[in-house]
Parts: C-alpha cells; structure tokens; sequence
C-alpha cells in the first residue's frame, strides 16, 4: 500500500494484518470425472458435501453405481433401481481418516480395510480402473506431514466463514476454558487450600517441563516437594512419575498412575520414587487404623515385566517397596491386540453364514482380550471398595493398558462418569491430558506402533452397557459415534499424541469439539437412564458373557430370509429348485420341513427364485459393476438410511429401542399435557360452579353455541368475580381470618360397610368420605357436592345425604367471609349456589 505526503513522495506500508479468508487457505480442488459410456449422463456427486469438502474424483459404473472421492471421504452409491438395491445392498460412506489400508485382489477387486473393522469390496470392469482408483485413495490416505493439513482444519474454516448451516451453529463448538480439573478435585472432596490437607496441586509440569505427555497440573501428596517429583522422574520412563488421578468420597482410598520403574538388569532404586510411592499410601491413610499396603497393579504378565528389564525398565523390587503389594495382569500388549484385530476384521469381512463362525471368533481372542480387562478393572475396583486400599497402575510406558484399566476401573466406581458430561471428563483426563498416542496408534507412519487401543476401551464399555443398561446416560449409538470420529479427521479432539503438541498446534480453538456434537445429538442419549442407580457396576468378566460389538464391527442385521446359501440349509440344490419353482408359480408361501434346518416364508415377494439367484452372481462377474459390499452381508437399507447426517456427513444410526423408548415418552408427555389440560378446564368449570354471580354473569357452567364451556373463556389471571376480564368497579375490603375446625375422618380400615345403607365395602363398591361430617359412605349416599365455607372448602366436594341437606343453610351462615362486596349483597338476597350431583363410580 502506498500514501504519499504534502511533497508529493510517496512511501510504503507493509499491512501487519490481513484477514485470509477460508477459500484462500484451504481452496477447493477441481472435480475430474472419469469418462463413462456415451450413452450414460455424466455422474453427479451423490451427496450434499460438507462445508470445506470437495469432491475430487467422480465415477460411473453400470446400472448408475457411482464413485465418489473427496477430502473427506470415499462413498460408494448403489443404483437406486438396480437389483443390488433391491436386495438390501447399501451405500458405503467412509471418511478417508478411517480407512487403514486398500489392496487389490484378482486384478479387479479392491479392498478396503478400515480401521472400524468394516471391509469394503469394490469390483471394477477392466484392471486399469482398479489400478486408477486404488492409486486415488492410496494417494488420499497417506498421513499429511503438517497437522493443519487435516480436514478438520478446512472443514472449521469453512463453517466459521459461512455460517449458513443452522445445524453447525448448535450442535458444533470448541472445548473452551472449561476447568475440569478444579471442579473435579471440589466434586471429589480432595482438600488441596488447607493448610493441614494431604494432598497439594503441584505446578511443577506447568508449559509440559518435566514431561511432555502429562498435564499442566499434578495432584500429589502435601509432603512431596517438586525437586521431588522432578528427581523421581527420572526413575519412571518417559518420565511419567505417580500422580493421583481419582479419591473414593466414602472411605477416601486413592488411584494412582504412572508408567514402569526403570530398573534394568543391575537392579537401580531411586530414593525418592521409594519416598513418593510411601507418602501415596500414607496420604489416604485413617489415623485410627492401621495403615494398609499400597497395591501396585501392572497390567503386564511377570516374565514380560522381567523381560523388560533388558531395555532398561523392570517392576518394582519388593526388597526396596516394602510397603507395596505388587498384582500382575497378564493383559496382552499392542502387538497382540493388532494381530488379534487383524482376525477379526478378516472374520467380519468372510460370509455370515459359516458354520464354525464362533470358532473362527474363539480364535481371534478377541473377547478373551476384553474380558481381560475387565477383569483387571474388577479387581482395582475391588481393591479399593472393599479392601480399602490405594491403588497404583502401570504398564510398560503407562498410555495404553494403564489407561484403559483406571478409567474402566474409576467407570464402575463412580456413577458421574455415566453421565454424558462425566464421560467426558474421563475421557479427557485419562486418554487425552495423559498423552495416549492417539496418532501412532490409529495413523502413524510406523506400522508396528499402530493398534485400536481406544476402540478395545469403548468395546470393553460397551460390554459393561449391555449388563447394566440402566446406568449409563448416553447410548450405543454414543459409543459407536465415538468410535468412528476418532480417526475420522471431522473434529480435532483426538488428534496429535499429547496435550503438549494439541496445544502447539491451536487444536482447540482451530477445529470443533467432538464432545459437543454427542451431547447435543438425539440418539446418543439413552432413554433407559435411571440417575439413582449411584451403586457400584460388579462386571461378569467371563468369556462367555462378552458380547461381540456388532453395531461397530458387523453392522444391523439383514431382514428377510436369504437363500443364496442352498447346499447348506438343505440337502441338496436340486431339492430346492423342485420345491421353489411350482411355489413360485402359483403364489403360494414356502414350507421347507426336513429334518434339515427349515425356512418359512409368509409371503410371495420375500422368495428369491432361481433367476434372481443367476443374476447376482452374473452381476458381480459383470464387466461394467462396481458393487460394495460391506463385511459379506447385505445390509438392510430403509428410509431413514437415505438421508445423511448434515452435520458429520455420514449414515445416521438406528436403535429401534432407543426410538420406541423415545416415542413412548413423547406419547407420556401429550397425555400427560392432555390430563392437565382437562384438569384446568374441570376446575374452572367448578369454580364458575361455586362462584356468585359477579357482574351479572350467571354462576352455572353454561355451554355456548361451539360446545366450548364458558369457564375455557376465563383466563388464568382474571378473578372469577371479572368474566369480562376487564378491571372491576368493585372494593375490597380485608376480613379477619375464618378459623376453621378441621373434620375428624373415620379411618378406612375401621369400616367395611357403609354407614347409611349398610350395603358391604368390595372391589366394586368404593369407599367415600364425606368431607363435612368424616363419615365413609358408599357412592350412591354420597353422591352431591357442595362447597364447605366452614372447612375452607371453597370448591364443592363431596358430602352425604345428611349433610347435604344443611348444605344450604350453611353456606349461607358463612357467606361473610366472601371478599366481594357485589357476592355479599348477592347473599343477602338469597341467591342460592346451583349445586351438581356428583358422579358414581
């Protein structure tokens, strides 16, 4: 920018601000569509892009199946009239940050490995268009060298700039300042300002000095100094020394973390390590009893523990930790869960309907690794529960099974943690604030390092849920959307290793909140939660009460019977092709009733005949079919699957329990609205009843010519003496309070016939007071109303025949206490109350 002066020079500014708009830092790339037969129309994108996305290649194979490639996703559309969509075959929709990796099998196959367990099969016409599209999404999910390059990234620029979708606006946000940290040491009656407390807030990590994969701030015993902490974590690999994470309110045991002591084969000891782990027992210690072991629980199994040793690390000697008790897991470490991942995705991927499915299942020991931890989390509960002891957890670097164990253990202990705010805090706190690698683990460059750590946790929730399903406040939908946006690149909550490098990188404030897009979403709440059930979750850990996470790994069951699999469920193809043609033909249901496994078909339309049969195995040998096909099975697509969500982009998810448990509230609710209604109508109408004549309105309850009481035309806030609802001419005057003598009752179970006509009390002869005298009557000699000054009973109610009688008279004894000087002039004229019979029940 130039500005000259008064003598005509001139001079430049350099601008120390600038605003770059969205489409400059993250700009679009051009959509390349491949070329199709002349005799198609050329592809659209066959869904609504997200704000940021771009799509970037678009294809086209036979019966209008499309390809769509953008920075944010591969999405596979299935012709809308093609048979494959009539069969329940359904759209594949994958963010590219879930894909793990993509291969080519038999020169026109593709598969897609993700890291949700779900494998996608495309099949293209020709090799060369196999080979393009695989370049593509190679190319595409490759691990960006900068973190900003994420889409999450573009996608908050994009969406701050617009501002054009409502649904971004409220269901999209930042963590913000929220202090966690405070409220949680308030919430769990640690005392950190006395000056007599055990427990102090030591700032020694504060800018990620001592270690950069803990928090800013570390609660610690009060008799612990900082150069401390910073000599003992020299001691603990990488420096993650024990820090106190959690306190049970009732008998104030304390959890622990911290990572392997490093020990090596000439046996090292660190003075202060020794110190710190004694001062940990010692701080939740009761002076009037005695003092109590602190139990070390290391997720490893011994001989691993030992083996460690060679590189450096070890466990902790029992000669220089004499006050410590030290309980080994056995718990597998990451190469062991990635191998028995790998099996299971393979198992997901082959057909449902092997016979030795659950065997393959047994040996992928997927749900021995669940039910291993969880059983290490039921003894840490029990631990500190029931024997009231401190507990210490560690593995080998302390960000992978010790956080899984604390924060299962700390999900039975505490009910907060179910809530869908304490969830988050757990989360928080134990996954992200003490640096779980979430990159190396879900896409680092190094293979070995990879493992869906966080996915076995939220498995091993998702077990617990299904026992007790009663206590959580979120749903599984919850836990499955968790699932997929941990490496799906939409939100910046789990990305980098550390809170240190989140913090470098401007995560918080340079991309959404994953947190606040769950909470405000319908279906992550789970309508069974009961917030009374505050006791402690005891998990069945036996093998055979884990439940395999089919919504995540397999995906909603097909409907309707399937018969591509004839030798099996039969004796042979040519029984069935005997039995299945004449029923065809003439329209009538199936019946197979062997001694073979029998199938029954209601209706004529869910019968796959022969030729339907000869046409899916053309089409998937078809030179121009591209067809998806997600973990073998064809999913059922209804309505509701069409529409995607317009905030995540993705397939909404479907919990016909959770729907049918929301739609019964919604009726409780209107019936419940309908009742108050009618009860205010019913009492306006009784009140315009009791009522004098104010005005010159009549007192009776009168209808007018829409059927409409007259008392619905009284509004809430008029005085009945107003029917105008105009301001009144009238004075008031205050009056002395009346003393009324309340009426004794006769006690139900001291009558059992009814004291008039002495006709016997039963199930359908009901017991009535009379609210003047407190007698019991049945419903025919108690069958008037009148209202009862003397008792201030303003509004009639019910009284007997006897008392009804005088009902009269005394409602003219106490009309003084009418506040209305027109209502007392009324009285005096005899203007009588029109009394209604009540009715009988």
């Amino acid at each position: 920018m130039e500005l000259s002066d008064s003598s005509g020079s001139s001079s430049t500014v350099i601008q120390s601000m600038c605003h770059v708009r969205a489409s400059e830092l993250y700009p679009k790339r051009d959509l390349e569509t491949d070329e199709g037969p002349p005799t198609l129309e050329p592809p659209t994108v066959p869904f609504v892009p997200l704000a940021g996305e771009s799509v970037e290649y678009l294809g086209r194979g036979s019966n209008n199946t499309v390809l769509a490639l953008s920075n944010y996703r591969f999405y596979l559309k299935v012709s809308d009239g093609g048979s494959k969509r009539r069969r329940g075959y359904q759209d594949s929709n994958i963010p590219l940050g879930l894909i793990e990796m993509v291969e080519i099998k038999d020169l026109f196959y593709l598969i897609i490995s993700c890291k949700d367990a779900r494998t996608c099969r495309c099949t293209f016409t020709t090799n060369d268009l196999c080979l393009e599209w695989y370049k593509r999404l190679t190319r595409a999910i490759i691990p960006p060298k900068n973190v900003q390059d994420v889409f999450a990234f573009a996608f908050h620029a994009w969406a701050i700039e617009d501002q054009c979708n409502e649904d971004i606006s409220l269901n999209l946000g930042h963590d913000g300042d929220d202090d966690y940290f405070m409220k949680e040491i308030e919430r769990l009656n640690i005392s950190v300002l006395s000056d007599n407390s055990k427990w102090r807030i030591s700032k020694v990590n504060w800018d990620y000095k001592l270690c950069a994969t803990y928090p800013n701030r570390l609660l610690v015993p009060s008799s612990i100094t900082d150069q401390t902490l910073e000599t003992a974590a020299k001691f603990r690999s990488s420096k993650r020394v024990p820090v106190i994470v959690w306190r049970h309110k009732g008998n104030g045991a304390i959890l622990a973390r911290c990572s392997q002591p490093e020990v090596g084969w000439l046996g090292w000891r660190s003075q202060e390590d020794e110190d710190l782990l004694k001062a940990i027992a010692e701080s939740c210690q009761n002076k009037s009893k005695k003092s109590k072991k602190l139990v070390v629980i290391d997720a490893r199994s011994y001989p691993s523990a030992v083996a460690n040793r060679a590189r450096g690390g070890g466990c902790e000697c029992p000669e220089y930790y004499p006050g410590c008790e030290i309980r080994f897991m056995n718990l597998a470490n990451i190469h062991a869960v990635r191998k028995s991942f790998h099996l299971l995705r393979q198992l997901c991927a082959s057909p449902p309907d092997l016979p030795n499915w659950y065997s393959l299942l047994e040996n992928t020991r997927w749900l021995h690794n669940i039910s291993g931890l969880l059983h290490a989390a039921n003894t840490v509960a029990a631990t500190i529960e029931l024997e009231i002891q401190p507990v210490l957890v560690h593995c080998s670097d302390g960000w992978d099974r010790t956080p899984q164990i604390v924060s299962l253990a700390e999900l039975m202990l505490d009910p907060y943690y179910r809530t869908i705010d304490g969830f988050r805090v757990l989360c928080q706190r134990e996954w992200l604030d003490f640096g779980h690698k979430f990159n190396d683990r879900g896409q680092g460059d190094d293979p070995n390092e990879r493992c869906p750590v966080f996915i076995q946790w939220l498995d091993c929730v998702h077990n617990v849920m299904a026992q007790y399903p009663c206590a959580f406040e979120f749903s599984k939908s919850y836990l499955v959307k968790l699932a997929q946006h941990t490496y799906a690149n939409l939100f910046g909550t789990f990305l980098c290793n550390s809170g240190a490098e989140r913090k470098r990188t401007g995560i918080g404030t340079a991309t959404f909140s994953v947190w606040k897009y769950l909470a405000a979403s319908v279906e992550c709440k789970n309508h069974l939660y009961s917030s009374q059930q505050d006791n402690i979750l005891w998990v069945s850990c036996n093998v055979r009460d884990m439940n395999l996470w089919r919504d995540l790994y397999v995906g909603p069951f097909t409907e309707g019977p399937q018969l591509t699999k004839s030798p099996e469920l039969c004796n042979s193809t040519l029984v069935m092709e005997g039995v299945i043609d004449p029923m065809v033909s003439n329209g009538q249901p199936i019946v197979f009733n062997n001694e073979s496994p029998c199938m029954e078909f209601s209706k004529t339309e869910d019968v796959i005949s022969l030729d339907d049969r000869d046409d899916k195995s053309s089409d998937t040998n078809s030179s121009s079919s591209i067809i998806a096909e997600e973990n073998g099975i064809e999913r059922h697509l209804n309505s509701t699957n069409n529409v995607l969500n317009t905030v995540d982009g993705l397939l909404p998810l479907v919990d016909d329990m959770q729907n049918r448990l929301q739609q019964l509230n919604l009726e409780y609710k209107a019936r419940e609205a309908a009742l108050q209604n009618e009860l205010h109508v019913t009492r306006l109408v009784l009140l315009r009843q009791a009522s004098h004549r104010c005005n010159g309105v009549e007192a009776t309850a009168t209808l007018d010519m829409n059927g409409l009481s007259l008392a619905d035309k009284i509004d809430d806030d008029v005085s009945v003496c107003s029917s105008t609802g105009g301001e009144t001419t009238l004075s008031w005057e205050p009056v002395e309070p009346f003393d009324a003598q309340p009426t004794l009752w006769v006690p139900d179970h001291a009558v059992t016939q009814c004291m008039s006509c002495d006709n016997k009390f039963w199930l359908g002869r009901r017991k009535h007071h009379c609210r003047s005298c407190g007698k019991i009557f049945c419903a025919d000699c108690s069958r008037n109303l009148v209202p009862l000054p003397a008792e201030q009973l303003y509004e009639p109610v019910r009284v007997c025949e006897p008392c009804f009688a005088l009902g009269t008279s005394r409602t003219t004894n106490t009309s003084t206490t009418t506040t209305c000087k027109q209502a007392f002039a009324d009285d005096q004229k005899n203007v009588n109350i029109t009394l209604q019979p009540a009715p009988s029940n």
